[in-house]
């Protein structure tokens, strides 16, 4: 089980690293402003376009696909002719500017490799000169500057601007400010990646509280119709293979859509009926436009689940659990409602260690904290939970 505290560390992980980026480009504003004339202001300002533009491909991780991609939007703000990206293994891509004699060094990069990935490995920005054993050589390329990108305190590239002689402070500055531009980018990327896997390391711990108890009492349900009703028995079997096998998806089963999700849910409602009979109503209120909501999977069953463990099966009587899901504008609305005992007291989510705190963290690992569980509750009157999910958030799709 992920420590309850850890989606916050992720969190404010995240958080660090958007004011790191939102510093770095008031410090760089202001640098420039101190430093250079209005020539170089303008260039800045068109390095922060380039940094905006090149965001989303480097939120995809560094690759020779993405390094070619950055690197075309990069070259004309590089302070020199040509540019390339190294990871610590090799060059991933070389770009120079159009209509420059530059692309003539690209026969020699090779040549290079060595000089430039032991600049990479010391984690500071060097010079390192070009064609030192071919003095004569045509390429007009004689500097490079090697800016490693930085994360978690490792270089895990760098950006090599190149220049025909000697580059000046400006030119330094602006290779080693891009640099931590895209060292910025790649730490984010790398938060996403941890975010990723806690969500799927929190769904994983909620398919693994799946009840024994509710599977004995399931299978001994259909047991006992095997005699009286073999048809209903038989119906109730493959019910329970199906939800046995959308409960047991694999880590990339992540979201779903409330429709399949609804469908799962009425596939265990099915069973707990026929364990209590009339003892439990259900009723559904679902606006059809929110059926095709992406929703984090096992979002919904467990808060029903929670409603009959606590709220149904403790009492004599009859009970009714209400599941609702109403259009509201850009959100859906999701609502489990019983009319049974009640908590005596609040719950406090960030600690709870069982479905309803899994659900919650996992909400706010998605969604962000305004889109956590709400729990109002009433002893003797029921318990009802409450959740906003957005209709449309970039990188949630069912799978």
């Amino acid at each position: 089980m992920i420590p309850p505290m850890s989606w916050l560390a992720v969190t404010l992980v995240e958080v660090g690293l958007t004011t790191l980026a939102a510093t770095s480009v008031f410090l760089l504003l202001r640098r420039r402003h101190l430093v250079f004339n209005t020539v170089e202001e303008r260039a800045t300002l068109k390095t922060l376009a380039f940094a905006t533009s090149a965001v989303s491909t480097l939120r995809q991780g560094l690759s020779s696909r993405t390094a070619i991609k950055v690197l075309r939007s990069l070259v004309p703000q590089s302070g020199g002719p040509a540019a390339s990206i190294y990871d610590t293994r090799s060059l991933l891509g070389f770009q120079a500017r159009p209509g420059s004699r530059a692309d003539h060094h690209a026969r020699h990069v090779a040549a290079e490799a060595e000089e430039v990935q032991r600049a990479l490995t010391s984690g500071r920005t060097q010079l390192v000169r070009l064609h030192t054993h071919e003095p004569t050589s045509p390429c007009p390329l004689r500097v490079a500057v090697v800016a490693p990108l930085t994360v978690d305190d490792q270089p895990v590239a760098a950006l090599v601007t190149y220049h025909s002689a000697e580059p000046s402070p400006a030119q330094l500055s602006v290779a080693t400010d891009l640099a931590d531009l895209l060292a910025t980018q790649l730490r984010l990327q790398r938060a996403d990646q941890q975010q990723a896997a806690l969500v799927r390391s929190e769904l994983r711990a909620l398919r693994a509280q799946i009840s024994p108890h509710f599977i004995y009492n399931t299978l001994t349900t259909i047991t006992s119709f095997v005699r009286t009703d073999p048809e209903r028995a038989r119906d109730l079997l493959t019910e329970f293979a199906d939800f046995s096998r959308r409960a047991f998806r694999g880590p990339g089963h992540e979201f779903t859509t409330l429709a399949d999700e609804l469908v799962y849910v009425n596939q265990y409602l099915k069973f707990e009926q026929a364990r209590f009979g009339d003892r439990l109503t259900v009723r559904y209120h679902i606006d059809p436009e929110v059926l095709s909501t992406v929703v984090p999977a096992l979002l919904v069953q467990p808060l029903v689940e929670n409603a009959v463990k606590h709220g149904i099966e403790p009492r004599l009587g009859k009970g009714q659990i209400t599941i609702e899901a109403d259009d509201q504008d850009d959100e859906c609305l999701i609502v489990v409602r019983d009319d049974g005992e009640g908590l005596e007291q609040s719950l406090d989510l960030a600690e709870h260690q069982g479905a309803l705190g899994n659900i919650d963290r996992r909400l706010n690992h998605v969604f962000g904290p305004a889109h956590g569980l709400e729990i109002i509750s009433e002893p003797g009157k029921g318990t009802s939970v409450r959740v906003r999910i957005p209709k449309y958030r970039p990188g949630v799709k069912a799978s």
